[in-house]
């Protein structure tokens, strides 16, 4: 994510312009979304012990390249890198979560893990803000290099994939197809796509390239001033994590009005600041809607639930690889839409506001998605 405060530095280094600057985040998120399914295939059948290190392995080596690299094609390839590493993750640390703990038990250990994940964001603002004007593009990255492949050896170490884990026969192809269609059929699947769909699609858009360059160029503050504004949405987030983690383990019930309600904040903010006169919001309106977008990336972890309690064991990890695809799908469709946009109507605020429009209509179809399958699960039930 250091991309979000290195992008100013990133289109001097490379020489390029907003639309190739968007390609190093869209082609990270590009791959990482492409790899949600194998990688729920992996978490079923190889367990998150080598799927874990596996990852870590490729993120440390895309972050080494991406520390060396001095050409478009070779920055590229790093981001990559770290893409199909980071595909890994998410879906195996919530393998190992609801693998050894019951399922109320491993609600809270959902947002812990999305608590965590924002401590370790927090590193990309204002500090990587700071390494970077002091210690340089090379040693920033090259660091962040070292000690992920320390942590990959961590999980050679230390992670166990289940109590007990019998080795499995690597599954044919039919066999796949079949997994996956039987985590797309159940309702909850589908319910969990769509809320991480918008949930998660304002903070990735803001935080993972668009909010800095947006915070500078368009609404005048100076660059620590937005690294700490990008702070501030990280901190919301690491803040409503444990209270999503309580009230999602109620249920069902609770998860879906979780995300229909933040969902529904998440889009009157953003309207609000993207259709204030002039394109320059007041800076509280601003504030606001990074908070609610940071609350939203909290909340987007009860898409996971909905989907491992709405399946069985067999096919979970499938069923999680799936909803994961929902808000990267959309966070890395908004971010590249807007590099095109602006790379076609410049760098003012107008062509700002227009640009982080996509954002926006994801959220707004996401909560339509949304509240059209809770409609549809309230009429089959009184049926």
């Amino acid at each position: 994510m250091v991309l979000g405060v290195a992008a100013l530095e990133a289109e001097r280094r490379y020489h390029v312009g907003a639309g190739a600057l968007s390609a190093f985040t869209a082609v990270q998120l590009a791959v990482y979304l492409a790899m949600q399914v194998p990688v729920g295939l992996a978490a079923d059948r190889i367990g998150p012990r080598r799927s874990l290190a596996a990852g870590m392995t490729a993120i440390a080596v895309g972050e080494a390249v991406f520390a060396l690299s001095g050409t478009l094609a070779a920055g590229l390839a790093g981001r990559a890198l770290i893409g199909l590493g980071d595909a890994f993750i998410f879906v195996n640390v919530l393998r190992v979560a609801h693998t050894w703990f019951p399922p109320s038990r491993a609600a809270l250990l959902t947002a812990l893990t999305s608590l965590l994940g924002a401590l370790g964001q927090l590193l990309t603002t204002v500090p990587a803000h700071l390494a970077l004007d002091g210690l340089g593009w090379t040693a920033t990255f090259a660091g962040a290099a070292a000690v992920t492949a320390l942590l990959a050896a961590g999980a050679l170490g230390v992670v166990r994939d289940a109590p007990a884990a019998p080795a499995e026969a690597a599954p044919g192809h039919d066999r796949m197809l079949a997994t996956l269609r039987a985590a797309w059929r159940q309702r909850r699947t589908r319910l969990g796509f769509w809320a991480h769909f918008g949930l998660m699609t304002p903070f990735v858009t803001m935080t993972a390239l668009w909010g800095y360059p947006w915070l500078v160029e368009a609404q005048g503050l100076s660059h620590a001033t937005a690294a700490s504004w990008l702070a501030f949405a990280v901190v919301a987030l690491a803040i409503a994590a444990p209270f999503v983690g309580r009230l999602g383990g109620r249920g069902p019930y609770m998860q879906v009005r979780m995300a229909l309600v933040t969902g529904t904040l998440l889009v009157l903010a953003w309207a609000a600041v993207l259709g204030w006169p002039g394109a320059r919001p007041p800076h509280a309106l601003i504030l606001a809607a990074l908070a609610i977008s940071g609350v939203g990336s909290a909340v987007s972890v009860v898409a996971f639930m909905l989907a491992r309690a709405g399946n069985p064991e067999h096919v979970a990890g499938s069923a999680t690889g799936l909803v994961n695809c929902g808000g990267f799908l959309a966070g890395s469709v908004a971010i590249l839409a807007a590099g095109v946009l602006l790379g076609h109507d410049g760098r003012t605020a107008i062509a700002f506001r227009d640009a982080l429009l996509p954002m926006l209509g994801f959220s707004a179809l996401s909560l339509l998605q949304v509240a059209r399958l809770r409609l549809g699960a309230v009429r089959a039930a009184r049926a």
